[in-house]
């Protein structure tokens, strides 16, 4: 795994710089705004080179902020999740895709065709792709086309904490023997989202739709979590890939709601830090691409979104632990990663497979946000 793109260094707010330009890519140029995981290097120089395109990328971790720059300024695809696919295409800043003109789109993975891996899976609660991106009854035309997704679960060292089978609940997040040593996502609807998780598998709340709590609901979760805070419970709340990483690494922190390369990286220091199977789901998320209502070269952006289920990118995310949307991406991908990170070998939680069928909830924006956000910062400042 490249630890320079491992670590996110590159998250930087704003950042704008065009790539080397092709010398025939004279009148040929895409503006994207997109985050640096995956407007990778390797990604965009292959893009330039079976496109013959300029690429102008603008990066910025906001989902939030890569949609409203369509109001601000020239943005021809923009990267996002299902969420605010629908929160863009709901504001007019993008338009509907027409999959007829996604030449692999017929192999995109069931979670995304049908919202469930099999037929016996749970329909996973929330932001599913699967139920929620289609724009039109007929299932022709999308909000965003998906490209790479994860299933999130729990990072804990085994050296502290035991794990039957490799198996750890989300309630274990608040379990009194692991206090001052406990680490949450500090981004209010995601760590929300896992707290509430946690809170419903001690028995403490059962909401209708834990992806999409009411105000009231909202308050019975952080009231929770600032008895816990004044209790000690929390070491850090940790926003970036880099912080939690070094916060694992030196042992601040044992048990957290963890990213799974985040969980790599601090294993290759030596630090027995394990990704354990979410015993009631995982929570998942997709990212993928959205054309934006003012795209000035609509054939270039299909052929970027086309680009990303040809095989090449979906391979290149693959090295940074993230999973294709389809499955072109083999032969571009070297056997032993195809083994362990599709196969299983070695790897906790299983195959990709047995992974996705376990999904329990998707990564969602809900819709009292700004309630979400209020009491999240009430919370941060107790």
């Amino acid at each position: 795994m490249n630890s320079i793109v491992a670590r996110r260094t590159l998250l930087v707010g704003g950042l704008s710089a065009p790539l080397i330009r092709p010398a025939q890519a004279q009148a040929r140029e895409i503006q994207l705004a997109g985050a640096t995981i995956e407007m990778r290097e390797p990604i965009l120089r292959e893009f330039m080179r079976t496109s013959g395109a300029r690429v102008r990328p603008w990066m910025n971790p906001s989902t939030q902020a890569r949609m409203d720059r369509v109001r601000a300024a020239p943005v021809d695809v923009i990267t996002t999740d299902a969420p605010f696919s629908q929160y863009g295409f709901g504001e007019q800043l993008t338009q509907p895709i027409d999959v007829s003109r996604l030449r692999n789109w017929s192999k995109l993975h069931p979670l995304f065709q049908e919202g469930r891996a099999t037929p016996t899976a749970p329909i996973g609660l929330g932001a599913n792709p699967g139920t929620m991106m289609w724009a039109d009854a007929g299932k022709t035309k999308v909000t965003f086309s998906p490209a790479f997704f994860q299933m999130d679960s729990i990072g804990y060292n085994s050296r502290h904490i035991p794990a039957e089978n490799n198996e750890l609940s989300w309630g274990e997040l608040f379990n009194p023997r692991w206090r001052g040593k406990v680490g949450l996502y500090a981004i209010d609807w995601l760590g929300m989202l896992d707290a509430v998780l946690g809170m419903k598998a001690l028995g403490l709340i059962n909401p209708a739709d834990p992806t999409n709590l009411t105000n009231a609901e909202v308050d019975t979760v952080t009231d929770f979590l600032k008895e816990k805070k004044r209790e000690g419970h929390f070491r850090a709340f940790w926003r970036t890939y880099g912080e939690l990483v070094n916060l694992m690494t030196s042992e601040e922190v044992w048990i957290a709601d963890a990213w799974w390369p985040v969980v790599i990286e601090v294993a290759s220091k030596g630090i027995p830090m394990r990704y354990a199977v979410a015993k009631e789901g995982y929570r998942a998320w997709c990212n993928g691409h959205a054309i934006s209502a003012t795209c000035r070269n609509l054939d270039l952006a299909y052929d970027y979104l086309n680009f990303w289920l040809d095989g090449y990118a979906g391979a290149e995310q693959g090295k940074i632990g993230y999973y294709s949307t389809v499955d072109t991406y083999k032969p571009h991908m070297a056997a032993d990663l195809q083994a362990s990170l599709y196969g299983g070998v070695g790897r906790d939680g299983g195959s990709f497979e047995e992974r996705a069928a376990r999904i329990y909830a998707w990564n969602t924006r809900p819709t009292n946000m700004g309630y979400y956000t209020e009491k999240w910062n009430e919370f941060l400042a107790a």
